[in-house]
């Protein structure tokens, strides 16, 4: 191929790139809800959301993440942490405005070893629960049985659960 066909394909790729980039939707982008930022990551055939919010302790780190996802209507909670080990399953416990911490329950542990997912049956009891409160405290045992703490601010939380489109702070159904 020539050189000119080279800089004119060139050219029609980057035209392209530019458009598609100037006509995605805005909210492909991160979007604040209060303490959260919304996420969309849809593309063609698939719905992919999720609001995040960072523990007040760890903003430097990328570790202490609360997120709420929804993919393709399938809802998610999932706590993003440091390093918790291999295995299949993590201890954890959780404590909204101030009160004790309940019992330790076993959360799914992702592959990578540093995010923790919630059952569905807990997620529906935290997400309630977490719509009535200001805060809440997570606290996760690694493999050698440390302890993870992370506290999370929950302002904005109806709203930015409203965004995600699948069910997800819906109230008990």
């Amino acid at each position: 191929m020539s050189r000119s066909g080279f800089v004119t394909m060139s050219a029609v790729a980057m035209l392209t790139a530019v458009a598609v980039l100037t006509t995605a939707s805005p909210a492909a982008a991160q979007v604040p809800v209060g303490d959260f930022y919304f996420f969309d990551r849809s593309d063609v055939g698939t719905r992919r959301a999720s609001i995040t919010t960072l523990a007040e302790e760890s903003h430097v780190t990328g570790a202490g993440g609360l997120t709420w996802s929804c993919e393709d209507g399938e809802r998610r909670l999932i706590v993003s942490s440091t390093y918790l080990g291999r295995s299949m399953r993590a201890s954890v416990r959780w404590a909204f405005d101030g009160e004790e911490p309940g019992d330790s329950e076993s959360w799914i542990l992702r592959r990578t070893g540093m995010a923790v997912i919630a059952p569905a049956e807990v997620e529906t009891q935290f997400t309630r629960r977490a719509l009535g409160s200001k805060e809440v405290v997570l606290d996760l045992s690694d493999y050698e049985y440390r302890r993870h703490t992370y506290t999370f601010t929950l302002a904005g939380l109806a709203e930015a659960l409203a965004m995600l489109q699948c069910g997800v702070g819906a109230g008990p159904s």
